[in-house]
């Protein structure tokens, strides 16, 4: 199956080189490159373009494979009943068959000083192991003064993907690496499901530093995230010691006037092309972008995955909502073109 979007070539081509069955319900894709090879950092997504009606669609699935163990580019996704291309991938898709890709993206990566840090805890529920898994791989491998905590919640051990492969991690890096597998099953009430109760004895366990000094990454459903993010920050775990991947992208945002109505101009540079036009509101920067044909990077459209993210250099943009970029990330100027709104005046970008 040749899934084509109706301007290819502005993509990247993958063939699918094989498919592994994980879990019941969740699936490997590996990956070849057809025409160059896609860099990528561990913990970031593929977005992946879809022709449907004759309207390109995005889907955007995490990578699973790490590029420190020059691991083939793989993703692993559950099926959902009510997904319609995490559907058509499990149920349709074969070996051979070829996907179009704009690339990898995300912000759910290891931190530039990394070298400074001394233990990560990694927090994952479900199919949110996906780009956990690509983290947990490279830390243990490349970073070797790290201490390693995985705490990974499921129903039961069948459905946990990766399982076998994480307890032969755990045995690998022995000493480094420590799982705590929670499964709702289990006739251990006190431990069968994470809570705002049970993360502080868990990380009282397992930490080895303070706790403010931990980096936190957490992927899960909306609930487990919330729950998590809470009982980290009663700990006094300060918010730019967590990071999450929101799988949840469906919500709609909340429409939020922006302080400036007024029509501003943007410049906006892509790929080395630079393009001039006016952004009002109520169209975004993105919005903007896609009805004029500019080739920007974008995802979910709800500020909640980081695919359009871009440098502003000049000028102000006003962001209705965000959920991926942190403090330092906006001191630095990344804004978000999905919800973003050039106000005060004019602005340029770079994608």
């Amino acid at each position: 199956m040749e899934v084509r979007p109706t301007d290819s070539n502005i993509y990247k081509l993958l063939r699918i080189s094989a498919i592994r069955q994980e879990t019941q319900d969740v699936k490997t894709f590996i990956f070849e490159p057809l025409d160059i090879k896609i860099p990528y950092s561990p913990g970031q997504f593929l977005t992946f373009i879809f022709n449907h009606h004759h309207k390109e669609e995005r889907r955007s699935f995490s990578i699973s494979s790490s590029p420190a163990l020059a691991e083939p580019l793989s993703i692993t996704l559950k099926r959902i009943e009510n997904g319609a291309y995490s559907r058509l991938l499990i149920d349709r898709t074969q070996v051979g068959d070829i996907l179009y890709t704009t690339g990898a993206a995300g912000l759910f990566t290891l931190p530039a000083d990394i070298a400074n840090r001394k233990q990560l805890f990694f927090l994952a529920a479900g199919i949110g192991i996906t780009p956990v898994f690509s983290l947990l791989k490279t830390a243990l491998h490349e970073y070797h003064h790290l201490q390693v905590v995985l705490i990974y919640s499921n129903r039961h051990n069948k459905e946990t993907v990766f399982y076998n492969d994480l307890v032969a991690l755990e045995k690998k890096f022995a000493g480094r690496l420590r799982i705590e597998f929670l499964f709702s099953n289990s006739f251990d009430l006190s431990r069968a499901r994470l809570s705002k109760w049970l993360l502080p004895t868990l990380i009282s366990e397992y930490a080895t530093v303070a706790k403010e000094d931990i980096l936190y990454y957490i992927c899960g459903p909306f609930t487990y995230m919330r729950m998590a993010i809470i009982s980290l920050q009663e700990q006094g775990v300060p918010d730019a010691n967590i990071r999450k991947e929101n799988f949840d992208t469906v919500t709609a945002i909340p429409h939020i006037l922006p302080p400036d109505t007024e029509p501003h101009n943007v410049v906006l540079n892509v790929q080395g092309q630079q393009y001039n036009f006016t952004v009002q509101y109520p169209q975004s920067i993105l919005q903007a972008a896609k009805k004029l044909h500019i080739p920007i990077p974008y995802s979910c459209e709800t500020g909640r995955c980081g695919s359009c993210s871009a440098l502003c250099t000049t000028g102000t943009v006003w962001l209705s909502y965000n959920e991926v970029l942190t403090d330092t990330d906006l001191a630095a100027g990344k804004v978000l073109t999905c919800t973003g709104y050039p106000v005060k005046g004019n602005i340029t970008l770079t994608v």
